[in-house]
């Protein structure tokens, strides 16, 4: 008995050891371990292409007198200016005097000169900015500011001119040329109120000074004041006797006033001093069919000339 209980005992002893150990927790498998890639760096990206920065504005203000210079460094070109001038080339003496402002705008002489030969080359606005330019630079001289509105008016400025004559005026109330480019001016404009009273002044500092007695008639005339017209013009004429447009003038003073005689005669003179002068033949032709013209006409609008008023 005791060997089969004994066997009993001992062949439970491994069972219940089996399944004490069958019991336990079978350990858990790790998880399989990826292998660990390096990250991927992103693509760099091409660079943008460079974008030409504009040139930043100096601030400097555009010289619109001024050419670049030209020639081996050191030329004179105020002196080869002034040579191609005296040898009687105005264009090439007008492009070496604007050169002569490159380094020095303010260059009074290369002013003057280029003031000069753009007016002799009738590029009038060109003048016009280099007389203004001298105007600035010396403060106190009314010349400049005369010629520049001279130059104006001539190029059809009026606006731009009466300014002028103005400021050419409050620098020398004394000089009679800024009295009689402002009355010019004002003629063009239509003001005639203005431009008689004016020219009036003119007068009064100088009376014996053809020109102004020349526009002041005009203007008269324009106002319907032939009485006044015909004395001024008359005074003109003497002090004017080779000034075709005054001559002209007179003749319709004449005529207006009733002279038709007298008209003829002053039409016939500037006529003959400006053959090209289609103005006064006509009026020489009109005049030569009528025994009387009380109602002689005069034309609407002043036509500035560039040497009408000056010495």
């Amino acid at each position: 008995m005791r060997s089969s209980s004994m066997s009993k005992h001992l062949l439970a002893v491994p069972l219940a050891a089996a399944l004490v150990v069958g019991c336990q927790k079978s350990p858990v498998p790790s998880p399989p371990v990826s292998r660990v890639q390096a990250p991927v760096p992103a693509a760099t990206p091409a660079p943008a292409p460079a974008i030409a920065q504009a040139p930043k504005p100096t601030g400097a203000p555009v010289d619109a007198l001024a050419l670049p210079r030209s020639g081996p460094p050191g030329v004179d070109h105020l002196a080869r200016a002034e040579k191609l001038r005296d040898d009687g080339d105005t264009a090439g003496a007008l492009v070496e005097a604007r050169r002569a402002l490159a380094d020095d705008g303010e260059d009074v002489d290369a002013l003057a000169l280029i003031a000069r030969l753009a007016r002799a080359s009738r590029q009038l606005t060109l003048a016009a900015e280099a007389y203004e330019r001298l105007g600035r630079i010396d403060p106190e001289d009314t010349v400049p500011l005369v010629q520049a509105a001279r130059m104006r008016l001539v190029s059809g400025n009026v606006e731009a001119a009466e300014a002028l004559a103005r400021s050419a005026v409050g620098r020398d109330e004394g000089n009679v040329e800024a009295w009689q480019a402002l009355g010019r001016a004002q003629l063009s404009s239509g003001n005639l109120a203005g431009a008689i009273q004016t020219l009036e002044q003119a007068r009064t500092i100088d009376p014996s000074h053809g020109w102004v007695l020349n526009n002041l008639g005009f203007a008269y005339l324009r106002a319907s004041r032939n009485p006044e017209a015909l004395e001024v013009l008359e005074r003109s004429a003497e002090l004017l006797p080779e000034a075709a447009v005054v001559h002209n003038n007179l003749g319709v003073a004449r005529e207006r006033t009733g002279d038709l005689d007298g008209a003829r005669e002053a039409y016939a003179r500037s006529a003959l001093l400006a053959p090209k002068y289609v103005k006064a033949r006509v009026n020489g032709e009109r005049t030569a069919m009528l025994r009387s013209a009380p109602d002689a006409g005069v034309e609407e609008t002043h036509v500035p000339e560039a040497d009408d008023g000056e010495e």
